[in-house]
């Protein structure tokens, strides 16, 4: 096992391989990528089907029997908060690369590529709930903080399973600035998180970065194993070579990939999904350009 790199050295090695050329495909506006939270009124418009319903104005649309929608004056700054799930299923990886690295590579790029521009990031780190705030600051320090944050952590010997419910809740009533949010997870969670996700994505703008392994879709014929469950630690005894059973483990995990993307459109989040085999400055990519598709133009 080869020894754990200083902040630094992991910084300059990202920075080397993802974020400079990150920074370089995506020169121009960052707030057409994401948008600002400024509160300033600047005009008031007829409603178009691409608009943000929570921009509605009630009182003008109910006068003149039209939806008219509110257009602000955009802050120059952005805060982003990185909600970062340690849990031991992220620690998980079937190939050369666990879903904790990817997490790490993720949340160093886009905040490496924030604060370049002037804006602000803090983060909150959450296994079983929330252990760790750090708050919302700029510049390079800040990353090396993060970065450090993130190389330190080791999960408690008695760590609990992920309860989303209560951390999303928690980082409602932490981040009371509009901000702009990425929930970097697995979303392997006890369930009822879906309504503090949509209540989140009201009043701030929420990316949920979806974590995943090629194992977890797809079971290879590999003969008798014994699978144990990262959260609850529940270990079960099966045979892969079940053409049955690996038909089942994959129609339970297309069924679980639909439900999430549903609960994510539900509380109107964009998802970015992340596998462990993807290139995550092409994945960034990919989806940058749709955002700003959706913006500049409005959903196809």
């Amino acid at each position: 096992m080869t020894a754990p790199q200083t902040p630094e050295a992991v910084l300059h090695r990202l920075e080397l391989k993802i974020a400079r050329r990150l920074e370089g495909l995506l020169q121009g506006d960052h707030r057409s990528l994401f948008r600002g939270q400024g509160l300033d009124l600047a005009d008031i418009r007829e409603y178009q089907y691409y608009d943000d319903v929570r921009h509605i104005d009630w009182n003008v649309t109910a006068r003149l029997q039209i939806p008219f929608v509110r257009e602000y004056l955009e802050d120059r700054e952005i805060t982003a908060w990185f909600l970062l799930d340690m849990s031991p299923s992220v620690d998980f990886q079937s190939v050369s690369v666990s879903k904790r690295q990817v997490l790490t590579e993720f949340a160093t790029l886009m905040c490496r590529f924030l604060s370049g521009k002037g804006n602000r990031a803090g983060a909150l780190l959450f296994s079983g709930s929330v252990e760790r705030m750090i708050p919302a600051r700029g510049g390079r320090r800040q990353l090396l903080v993060l970065l450090d944050a993130l190389t330190r952590y080791r999960n408690p010997k008695n760590a609990r399973g992920t309860d989303l419910k209560r951390v999303l809740s928690d980082a409602a009533r932490m981040i009371r600035r509009r901000s702009l949010i990425f929930i970097v997870s697995d979303f392997i969670s006890t369930p009822g998180w879906e309504k503090p996700l949509a209540q989140l994505a009201s009043r701030h703008d929420v990316i949920a970065v979806r974590l995943s392994d090629p194992l977890e879709t797809r079971l290879p014929d590999l003969g008798l194993l014994t699978f144990q469950d990262a959260e609850s630690g529940e270990q079960v005894f099966v045979d892969t070579h079940d053409r049955g059973f690996r038909a089942r483990f994959t129609a339970a995990a297309r069924a679980k990939e639909e439900e999430l993307l549903a609960a994510f459109t539900s509380a109107g989040v964009d998802a970015l999904e992340l596998s462990t085999e993807d290139d995550v400055a092409d994945a960034v990519l990919r989806f940058a350009e749709m955002r700003k598709l959706r913006f500049t133009r409005g959903p196809a």
